[in-house]
């Protein structure tokens, strides 16, 4: 092991025990001590609770945190370096009630540009500079305070390489905020696992938090750019999924907060595609929206094999996406009740289950007719979300009247999908920032 690699790792694990000192004030969820305490109550959404600096990445850091998940496809040359901070912010449950979000800022240092640095110059406004907000939603890692994204070690389980991928765009001149789901960080509530409102509600909050950190700039070890309106809400899988449910509630939660463009990375939109073509999924799905609307309305045990069941709750919180991708079958017939997976497959739904095909017809996020620029970037090597999948998704987006871009990479896998579109994505927002008018692979009506 050379000596770069072991500076590495002593920066890691002092940026670990950092973050573990700052978790420490939110393992257990202000509501869970005080239940509707009067200071959360009153915070409005998007509401700052808590910010600390965690880390200064220089070029060169970024470069040995970002090489691992970009190598086979390029690594991209980092511009600026990136402060990270640590946040926690307000939102509001599916019940209405205020719940805290975790989160990870991303602001670029932009008075330390690389030498012979390309790319677009920041709008200037007096002293500071204007750059445009980008925020990310994880893909599947669980729905237990263990598999929270924030806790992820990439050279363990590798549930995304996250802090590398967020590093990547915030070195390109964004600000970047990257969310946790509603329900991690509080050990009473399970993660909102596909529910549109509690993912909408995240990303709207995420963006409102973004201004908010930037209206106390003090508070910043870095103050001179601020977030401009351009905003992008991007994800990878469920965080695809995120990003269009964001827009679908935007009119109605968060209608003064702008939205440029969207983003979608091997996006898993229609769950109950999901559940059909990649079952391995479903119990997480199931149990969420049954905590949701009540077991007496969605029974897992409606839903799944008897022998699933035993250890059905403790198989839930015990195990991440590593973890049960290889507990619970791939194929729906080794998993669903016979009656469910005829239902799933051949249709009938909503007379066998209706309250299940009513669920999962309002977690189609995307169908809003938001009419936000999209950009759809999808491998043809993907088995979570097959071709043919999210072929028939990007034809419904068309069909609500929604521009898309529909890009599929040749040999992608699923994974691969973030690193191999991240010079395509980054392309796309500028021709926004830039006031052009994206590609749309539309059909012309």
């Amino acid at each position: 092991m050379d000596e770069r690699t072991n500076d590495g790792n002593r920066r890691t694990m002092i940026a670990l025990v950092a973050m573990v000192a700052f978790l420490a004030t939110t393992a257990v969820h202000p509501l869970a001590a005080t239940p509707r305490s009067a200071a959360l109550s009153d915070a409005a959404p998007g509401e700052v609770l808590g910010l600390a600096h965690e880390e200064t990445f220089s070029l060169t850091g970024i470069e040995e945190k970002t090489i691992q998940l970009f190598e086979p496809f390029g690594v991209p040359e980092a511009r600026y370096p990136v402060d990270r901070y640590l946040v926690r912010f307000r939102s509001t449950d599916v019940d209405g009630s205020p719940a805290v979000i975790r989160g990870q800022l991303f602001v670029p240092r932009l008075s330390e540009t690389a030498p012979n640095s390309t790319g677009p110059a920041p709008a200037t406004s007096g002293d500071t500079e204007k750059l445009p907000v980008f925020v990310f939603a994880a893909g599947t890692t669980g729905i237990a305070e263990r598999c929270a994204p924030i806790l992820e070690v990439p050279d363990v389980n590798r549930w995304g390489w996250y802090l590398a991928n967020m590093l990547a765009y915030a070195s390109q001149g964004y600000i970047v905020l990257f969310p946790e789901y509603l329900g991690f960080g509080d050990r009473h509530t399970p993660q909102r696992y596909f529910d549109s409102v509690a993912e909408a509600h995240v990303m709207l909050d995420a963006i409102r938090a973004v201004y908010r950190i930037f209206e106390q700039p003090d508070r910043l070890t870095y103050s001179r750019v601020r977030p401009s309106q351009t905003v992008f809400a991007a994800g990878y899988s469920q965080g695809g999924h995120a990003a269009h449910a964001a827009a679908d509630l935007r009119p109605s939660y968060a209608p003064e907060v702008p939205l440029t463009g969207l983003i979608g990375f091997g996006q898993t939109n229609n769950v109950a595609t999901l559940m059909r073509e990649m079952a391995y999924y479903a119990p997480y799905i199931i149990y969420t929206y049954s905590r949701i609307h009540g077991i007496d309305q969605i029974n897992p045990e409606d839903f799944l094999q008897e022998r699933w069941m035993a250890t059905f709750e403790q198989d839930i919180y015990g195990l991440c996406v590593e973890e049960f991708q290889f507990h619970f079958p791939r194929d729906g017939a080794e998993l669903f009740t016979p009656e469910f997976w005829r239902a799933l497959t051949e249709g009938g739904m909503e007379d066998r289950f209706p309250v299940m095909a009513r669920v999962l017809a309002e977690n189609y996020a995307g169908m809003s007719g938001h009419g936000i620029p999209t950009l759809v970037l999808h491998g043809d090597a993907d088995i979570i979300v097959s071709t043919a999948a999210q072929t028939r998704f990007v034809q419904d987006l068309c069909n609500t009247g929604v521009p898309v871009e529909f890009v599929i990479m040749p040999g992608a896998r699923h994974r691969d999908t973030r690193p191999a579109g991240f010079r395509r994505s980054v392309e796309w927002m500028r021709l926004i920032e830039r006031g052009e008018t994206p590609p749309n692979h539309c059909p012309v009506s």
